[in-house]
């Protein structure tokens, strides 16, 4: 999406705040985030694995930020290029996010080896909180669009729950989605919704009907456990994957079950029925391209989970990144 002189990378739309004080960022369009449950519809308003990205052609550029949930910490992280340039706690107060350009560009730019840089030097990036919502107040300063080869020419495409969205890491840049893409040297669609990943059929269109991405990883059934029978994620698999992997056979999607959790300690049968399913389904379909991943072989140690035994930790989210791009690596070369 352009927005003035600036790429919001991972938005659909600015909305409109009805108290008249700056604007808010959407994952997907409107009109569909209405029709999805309460925890995707609140939670396509974080801009998880979303970034502003620019030139600048001035020397200096001020964006500020609103973070819309006082009680919540809230990140920014700037990059130039990949490197990091400065970390921002974005407050309840309209917040400036001061960035000059570095003195020393040139030796940026000699020091890069160029099979190890994903994105142009040149490229600034600012890199938004995963949650609470922040509002856009303001861009000042003199930008330029991003260009089409500043950026990874590989773009990876993740849907799923809190886990995907990045619930329980720290900084932007933490979670697994992110991790897995700077491990696959592409760029992140992040299509995480904490609590809201329950695999409805407009949203299986929504993502069928993109071109934008190349290669994807869907995280089924979590979400949906307490929720669903059997025979309804049944149903809503069917529809979800067939959809998505049916429009795009030329792709390598990887469909992943249910991540080591809680339901595995409690005995509870019906996480092993979904993840049962899941498997089912890709084989199928018996597309060539269309991959079922076992949420156990991705996050693999107990300890990489925190307290709630749902969600991973910080460390629990670097190995699943390294297990997933590996295997992903494994099938895409």
């Amino acid at each position: 999406m352009i927005y003035k002189n600036v790429a919001l990378h991972n938005m659909h739309e600015l909305l409109v705040d009805e108290t008249g004080k700056g604007k808010i960022f959407c994952r997907i369009p409107n009109n569909l985030r209405l029709m999805l449950n309460d925890s995707a519809k609140n939670n396509a308003l974080q801009a998880t694995g979303s970034e502003i990205r620019f030139n600048m052609v001035g020397e200096r550029v001020v964006i500020t930020l609103l973070n819309t949930n006082p009680d919540q910490p809230s990140i920014a992280e700037v990059y130039q290029g990949d490197f990091l340039k400065s970390v921002h706690a974005i407050t309840a107060t309209p917040t400036e996010v001061v960035i000059e350009r570095p003195e020393h560009m040139d030796l940026l730019h000699q020091v890069t080896v160029k099979e190890e840089a994903l994105f142009d030097t040149a490229l600034t990036r600012v890199v938004l909180p995963w949650r609470p919502p922040v509002k856009l107040i303001s861009i000042e300063g003199d930008t330029a669009l991003p260009r089409a080869n500043q950026s990874p020419s590989l773009k990876y495409l993740a849907y799923g729950s809190s886990i995907t969205h990045g619930n329980s890491t720290i900084r932007p840049t933490g979670t697994y989605a992110f991790r897995t893409a700077q491990l696959l040297g592409a760029d992140l669609f992040n299509m995480g919704f904490g609590g809201g990943a329950h695999m409805e059929a407009e949203m299986a269109d929504f993502l069928a009907g993109r071109n934008d991405w190349d290669v994807a990883t869907l995280e089924m059934g979590i979400n949906v456990i307490p929720r669903f029978e059997v025979e309804e994620f049944r149903e809503k698999i069917d529809y979800f994957i067939t959809t998505i992997a049916e429009k795009h056979p030329d792709k390598w999607i990887f469909c992943i079950d249910i991540f080591l959790c809680r339901h595995d300690f409690l005995g509870n049968e019906k996480a092993e029925a979904f993840r049962a399913i899941v498997k089912e389904q890709v084989q199928r379909l018996d597309i060539p391209r269309l991959v079922h991943v076992s949420g156990k072989d991705i996050l693999t140690s107990v300890t990489g989970l925190t307290t709630d035994l749902v969600h991973p930790s910080p460390t629990g989210f670097e190995q699943m990144a390294r297990n997933l791009s590996f295997l992903m690596k494994g099938y895409i070369g």
